[in-house]
């Protein structure tokens, strides 16, 4: 391991160390230990066998996933023990302490098999630059494991430097879909878009026809876009045909895409006045907003289709609800790719069990993953067959709609340093002025937030 790699205990031991409740998942009844295929030697050449100790493998979550995500991490899990022997201990950790945590195990050498990561602000990179993740290019080859699972964009985000790290939960593209209410549409003599073409310029059309009540307290808002939200703001970037680095990670340049995205946002909140502030949505959020016909057009990532499913109700209005449906967000002529937002479960470098980690993280990524996921929650992880593999959800519009822009998916670039919080925090505290109308979106803004950006990203690891 290079000194770039090695994990930097000083820096880690600052974080907060928080505890994780265990559960554990086992089968009743344990078959033969497994094999690899190509000849890579498996930790657990006993598992099952009369008097030894079965393999535990500790995986570390975001608490309420067991709850929240059963087909993730109870059935698959469950179904893992049966085909393995291997038993799965979740260690569940509050999703805002769950990083802290993370660092803290490493740096005490207690960190367990696998770990939930995420990079919508480079943490994944960040776990591979400290050494906390096993590269796992060996087990794929002797297994018989290939990139060619997932779709480019979403596999991509797990290579780092030319080794895979992790296999995808799911590489999705974030805030890429638009909910539209028909009811409001179809009153405001608005022709129901099409699921692919829709522009920023119509978006802003449509929501001062779809805006009714006084500018400054309206009784429907025409449209909403999460501008805080940093999965957002790279999407709405690359929409505009910028990027939200550069290929080093080591500047933010305010291009065209910055002021493009940034203006629309002024223009929908300050000029218009169609889109409402995070006080004027209030404790219902953006999907009570919609859900009451307060809100005609809403910008959200695929966890808000059930949400308005159980809010609304399905998409023919046939319970009682009004008539809605989700279609792609505007892409630009000059777009760059959804982000792609990756998840894995990945192995630790600390595991001790490294074959037995790496099937775990191939179990929570392969076609069988796929379709609990699919149909029990309604979500895709990014494999390249994967409408052929999950049955039934195939036939889902949502689903489908999915795919398609699982496929137009880039993964995220990443800073250089690895700040990724902090560089979310300096784009949201930032942007908010010129939202909240406090300051111009001229030249001077842009070129201080620039610079503010590129002193952080001079900052050291």
């Amino acid at each position: 391991m290079s000194n770039s790699q090695k994990l930097s205990r000083r820096g880690f031991l600052k974080a907060t160390a928080i505890a994780g409740a265990g559960y554990l998942l086992a089968a009743c009844a344990a078959p033969a230990a497994p094999q690899s295929a190509g000849g890579v030697e498996s930790s657990n050449t006993t598992a099952g066998s009369p008097g030894q100790e079965p393999i535990v493998l500790r995986l570390h979550m975001r608490a309420g996933g067991e709850t929240g995500e059963p087909a993730i991490y109870v059935t698959r899990p469950a179904e893992f023990t049966e085909e393995t022997g291997v038993q799965v201990q979740l260690e569940p950790i509050p999703g805002g302490e769950y990083w802290a945590k993370i660092e803290t195990l490493a740096a005490s050498n207690t960190l367990g098999d696998n770990m939930f990561t995420d990079n919508k602000n480079w943490q994944h990179n960040r776990a591979v630059h400290f050494g906390i993740l096993q590269d796992i290019d060996e087990f794929m080859a002797s297994d018989g494991v290939s990139h060619d699972e997932w779709q480019p964009g979403v596999i991509g985000a797990c290579i780092v430097d030319g080794k895979t790290y992790g296999l995808p939960k799911t590489g999705h593209p974030a805030h890429a879909f638009l909910w539209i209410n028909h009811d409001l549409f179809e009153a405001a003599g608005i022709p129901i878009p099409e699921t692919y073409g829709t522009t920023w310029e119509q978006y802003r059309e449509w929501g001062n026809l779809l805006a009714q009540g006084d500018p400054d307290r309206r009784e429907v808002y025409g449209f909403h876009m999460p501008t805080n939200n940093i999965q957002m703001i790279v999407n709405g970037i690359r929409t505009f045909g910028g990027w939200e680095l550069n290929d080093e990670g080591t500047e933010s340049p305010a291009d065209d895409g910055w002021r493009g995205f940034i203006q629309t946002g002024v223009d929908f909140y300050q000029t218009d006045k169609i889109m409402p502030t995070a006080a004027d949505i209030g404790s219902a959020g953006t999907i009570g907003l919609f859900a009451a016909q307060k809100l005609a057009m809403m910008v959200g990532s695929r966890g808000s289709n059930k949400s308005v499913r159980e809010a609304v109700g399905p998409e023919d209005g046939s319970t009682g609800g009004f008539k809605w449906s989700t279609i792609g967000l505007a892409e630009g002529p000059n777009f760059n790719g959804w982000g792609a937002s990756l998840n894995t479960h990945a192995g630790t470098s600390q595991s001790k069990h490294k074959y037995e980690s790496f099937r775990l993280c191939y179990a929570l990524a392969d076609a069988r993953f796929a379709y609990l996921n699919a149909n029990e929650i309604g979500y895709l992880v990014g494999r390249t067959h994967e409408l052929e593999e999950i049955g039934p959800a195939a036939e889902d519009p949502f689903i489908q709609l999915q795919f398609n822009e699982y496929a137009r998916g880039v993964p995220y670039r990443i800073g250089a340093n690895y700040r990724g919080l902090e560089w979310e925090q300096i784009i949201t505290n930032t942007t908010d002025l010129v939202y909240l109308g406090e300051r111009s979106a001229d030249d001077a803004f842009f070129n201080e937030l620039e610079q503010t950006i590129s002193d952080l990203l001079a900052r050291p690891i």
